[in-house]
């Protein structure tokens, strides 16, 4: 009915709107990588660029493989005590064992520098930004700790303040490094660390205060046991991220990871702004509600819409993108043609977002292990299409199995998630939303080659088409009704304010 449908639209109000605000942190992390794209374009060459590119995996890889989800753990056993001794007692113990893994994993991997120069950079990179990194490294891993204490103790403004000071730090620092100093991908690396010096070193005040020194065998080895299986689901889901640039370094050279590095980042805009920060926000809304009655159809609908702004996202990125590297690129002519890339890597994260909103049974449920299945076999999966088609389609090889690994996870996670918990998406709906979102970026791309003006004009109004396609082939009788009411009380006396209390109610 429609009264049903308003009031699953006011939940879905409310899971979005949670989403923005515990999103904005998370963003502001990602958001780095592009906000220094201008720097870097300016500065490096695609071959420096692509090495710099290897160099953020492998301290994604580390920093996500060897916290042991310790960070994860200290959610999950301090939201199980009451505020005070225990959470302190909890903390310093996850710290602690957090600072040993860290200490540890430096000592260990400075001395191989040299041999990870020899297999990966093929002795082009300079031996002293092994240490940097390394130590870079480190600080990360123990930045995670006090991040996850301000989620912990629902303090996101402070969250959100230690974030903006690592991208200030990061905006600061690398600029002087690379643009002042003049020292190139060492510089970037340079740089890095010592945002995360300087944040790490921020949070001590509030470390301090909320730390209890006293080491509690029995929880640090619960914790372990805790995160100890998510390391393989880590594992798999990072290689599954950052696999294709390994291989096409293999069968190609610094220049094409560059490239690819490039587009990647602009292409993932969609999983930044829509489905990392999507996750913060709508998890404990619908652990709150599952089981009570309407759950399902909330479940179905919110697909629905999350697929809506996923699409929209994705049209908008693949329709500028042109205009966006041109900017960023400046005279570096080898970098446009990412500009052919970012779309269809756009377009992937579509079918990505569908299978993470999906995979949120295997939480609801409390059957995470289906989840580490899933992403190890599109994993498996990613690897043996990336060998296969990359030496014969290069960077659009890579891309195409991105695309189909995560068709094939998505159809395994709905197989799964179906036994668990039945639900009736609405299929018909979320086709047409991918389908149509295909066709008008093609009409985007094919007005490529015109002047500015000509394809500024043109992309916007294939936007504006796009947006009135949405309210005259998929919006349901009670979202035309809510959306007629927002733009009369736009149009009419109060304007914006009349629609934010609208929105509100």
């Amino acid at each position: 009915s429609i009264d049903a449908t308003i009031r699953v639209i006011k939940d879905l109000k409310r899971t979005f709107g949670q989403s923005a605000v515990y999103g904005l942190g998370n963003v502001l992390v990602k958001a780095t990588g592009l906000i220094l794209l201008p720097i870097y374009l300016d500065a490096l060459s695609t071959d420096a660029y692509g090495m710099l590119v290897l160099f953020e995996v492998i301290t994604q890889f580390m920093v996500g493989v060897f916290s042991f989800r310790l960070q994860s753990s200290l959610l999950r056993f301090g939201s199980e005590v009451d505020e005070g001794e225990a959470v302190k007692r909890i903390y310093f113990t996850a710290t602690a064992s957090m600072f040993v893994i860290a200490a540890l994993i430096f000592a260990a991997f400075w001395p191989l520098g040299p041999l990870v120069n020899q297999l990966i950079f093929e002795g082009e990179a300079r031996v002293s930004i092994f240490l940097v990194l390394f130590a870079s490294v480190a600080l990360e891993m123990l930045l995670l700790m006090p991040l996850q204490l301000c989620r912990l103790k629902e303090a996101p403004v402070k969250y959100t303040a230690f974030l903006s000071l690592k991208l200030i730090g990061m905006l600061g620092f690398v600029s002087y490094f690379v643009l002042v100093e003049d020292l190139g991908v060492y510089g970037a690396i340079l740089g890095i660390f010592w945002a995360n010096a300087v944040t790490l070193l921020a949070t001590v005040p509030m470390q301090i205060r909320n730390m209890l020194p006293r080491f509690d065998k029995a929880v640090a080895i619960e914790m372990f046991r805790f995160g100890t299986p998510l390391i393989f689901t880590s594992i798999s889901a990072i290689l599954l991220s950052i696999g294709d640039r390994v291989i096409i370094k293999i069968f190609g050279d610094f220049s094409e990871v560059g490239v690819y590095g490039l587009a990647y980042k602009i292409g993932s805009v969609v999983n930044l702004l829509v489905i990392n920060s999507f996750s913060l926000g709508f998890l404990p809304v619908a652990f709150k509600k599952y089981g009570t009655p309407g759950f399902e159809r909330f479940f179905a609908k919110t697909l629905t819409y999350f697929c809506m702004v996923t699409v929209l996202l994705t049209l908008g990125v693949s329709l500028y993108s042109k205009e966006l590297i041109k900017i960023l690129s400046k005279d570096e002519p080898e970098y446009w043609i990412a500009v052919v890339l970012v779309p269809f890597i756009a377009f992937t994260f579509v079918f990505k977002a569908i299978q993470f909103f999906i995979s949120i049974t295997f939480h609801l449920t409390k059957r995470t292990r289906y989840d580490a299945v899933v992403t190890m076999a599109g994993f498996g999966l990613n690897i043996a299409l990336n060998f296969a088609l990359i030496p014969f389609y290069g960077m659009y090889g890579a891309i195409a199995a991105t695309g189909l690994s995560y068709i094939g996870m998505g159809w395994l996670t709905h197989r799964y998630a179906q036994r668990l918990f039945p639900v009736q998406f609405e299929s018909g709906k979320i086709a047409i939303l991918i389908l149509s979102c295909a066709a008008f970026i093609g009409a985007g791309m094919a007005i490529n080659g015109f002047d500015l003006w000509v394809r500024l004009i043109g992309k916007t109004a294939i936007a504006c088409g796009y947006l009135l396609f949405l309210y005259k082939v998929v919006a349901g009788k009670a979202e035309k009704e809510k959306m007629h009411k927002v733009w009369t009380l736009l149009r009419g006396k109060g304007g914006v304010m009349a629609m934010l209390e609208e929105m509100r109610k």
